[in-house]
């Protein structure tokens, strides 16, 4: 397991209990792989390494049922524009989904980086979607273009 990744499987565990929710065994299967990834992963490859590493007899299905609870419970997301899986860059913060969350894309390299709760961009954002009378829900809002490293 990557270094930090042990620390933040026990804040997520922590975070289902206090929610009365339960972190299987499975579930918890899955998001130490997410943890492991460096970057956001399909279903499939997720499918593949819990095979190799934890049930060798998993379908699709099963990585599924566990990817939608761990998304549901905000412990991990789903990008939408590449239906990649990744887990919650914040686990450690106090705080919800409910205004929604801001990935930024590289189109290049594929990083994902989550913009911090309260970074001028989000704030700004926020502040242009409520003077349109738009209220942003828990669905994720992905911007795609080239990050840093990329653009020079």
């Amino acid at each position: 397991m990557a270094p930090g990744s042990q620390a933040k499987l026990e804040i997520a565990e922590r975070r289902c209990l206090e929610r009365g929710l339960k972190l299987t065994p499975q579930r918890r299967q899955v998001m130490a792989l997410l943890l492991e990834q460096d970057d956001p992963a399909s279903a499939y490859d997720l499918l593949d390494a819990l095979q190799r590493r934890h049930q060798p007899g998993a379908k699709p299905p099963t990585i599924y049922r566990a990817l939608d609870f761990l998304v549901a419970a905000g412990l991990a997301h789903r990008l939408a524009s590449t239906n990649r899986y990744m887990a919650c860059g914040h686990l450690a913060c106090d705080h919800g989904h409910e205004a929604g969350t801001l990935f930024l894309v590289c189109d290049q390299c594929g990083a994902v980086r989550e913009a911090p709760m309260d970074s001028p961009l989000r704030r700004q954002l926020q502040r242009s979607l409520k003077n349109e009378g738009f209220r942003v829900g828990a669905q994720p809002l992905e911007m795609h273009g080239r990050c840093e490293r990329c653009a020079s």
